[in-house]
């Protein structure tokens, strides 16, 4: 059941995150005005690492659900750990390419 309800909040949290993160870099190049407390918010490392987390998860947890859905995987507690352990994977694959 977290899977279900981690997508239902994830969603709509990514889509807040990449507005914020849009609009922050338009405020960074000057078109959205002067605000240098949001041109700081764009070049915020801890924004970008909840939307990198956020984003796999959601993915991997989406792409899960719709395997449950179609009755391709039978063994849902088996495809939980599995799908959260590629999950875990990617993210800190993708935090040591990013970031180190």
């Amino acid at each position: 059941m977290f899977p279900y309800y981690f997508i239902r909040f994830s969603g709509p949290l990514l889509l807040i995150l990449v507005g914020l993160k849009i609009l922050s870099g338009y405020s960074l190049v000057g078109k959205f005005g002067e605000s240098s407390w949001f041109s700081r918010l764009h070049q915020n490392h801890t924004i970008d690492i909840a939307l990198l987390f956020l984003f796999i998860f959601h993915a991997c947890y989406g792409l899960r659900l719709f395997l449950i859905d179609l009755g391709m995987m039978k063994q849902e507690k088996f495809i939980f750990w599995a799908f959260t352990i590629l999950s875990t994977g990617l993210f800190v694959a993708s935090y040591l390419y990013l970031y180190r």
